[in-house]
């Protein structure tokens, strides 16, 4: 089996995209990982608009996401995205690949462990990425969860006030107190009653 082969079926890739090659740059210690798409993408691909029929209209430039680790040494996939075009409507978009994760930057399993370390630790030196990419991923994240919450069943609702620094500043920390979970939490102190 060649690498490519070894690593398109690690990255569970399926019959639309294939590992086109894998190289090792010993300088920088980053395995990169060249994909693309194949032939049959477009038979099953439909316009996001109006469901109609759609072809390859062109390539973007070189994008790259963060992968795992192999073995101790930085992974990323690289890849010109399709961009396809509807035989009806004449709609133009991006294909977004099956790694792609919330951010533009990372894959779906570098975003899930990172996520499950930053629980625990600071992260940025252990991953060896930048805060503020960790940050905007880590958002996202929340944004999203947030917004796929359902609070049609709490009952009993418990708000606190925490300093988060030195000084007068607050943090209002609103929670559901039957799970024992964080609802929703805003900068500031709330507004006090009688």
């Amino acid at each position: 089996m060649t690498p490519e082969k070894m690593f398109h079926e690690m990255l569970g890739l399926g019959m639309n995209w294939e590992v086109k090659e894998s190289r090792f740059e010993k300088e920088s210690g980053t395995v990169f990982l060249e994909t693309q798409e194949k032939a049959q993408l477009w038979e099953g691909l439909r316009c996001p608009k109006d469901g109609g029929y759609v072809f390859c209209y062109d390539h973007t430039e070189e994008m790259t996401w963060r992968h795992l680790n192999v073995f101790q040494h930085r992974c990323e996939i690289t890849c010109r995205l399709p961009r396809g075009k509807c035989r009806g409507c004449g709609h133009v978009f991006r294909v977004r690949p099956p790694w792609e994760g919330l951010i533009s930057h990372f894959n779906k399993e570098f975003e899930a462990f990172a996520l499950l370390l930053i629980r625990e630790m600071p992260v940025a030196k252990v991953v060896m990425e930048t805060d503020m990419r960790l940050w905007r991923m880590t958002f996202k994240h929340a944004a999203r969860a947030y917004g796929e919450a359902d609070f049609s069943n709490v009952c009993c609702v418990g708000v606190d006030e925490l300093n988060i620094r030195k000084g007068h500043e607050y943090l209002s920390v609103f929670a559901d107190l039957v799970p024992k979970r964080v609802l929703f939490a805003k900068r500031g102190r709330t507004k006090r009653f009688g």
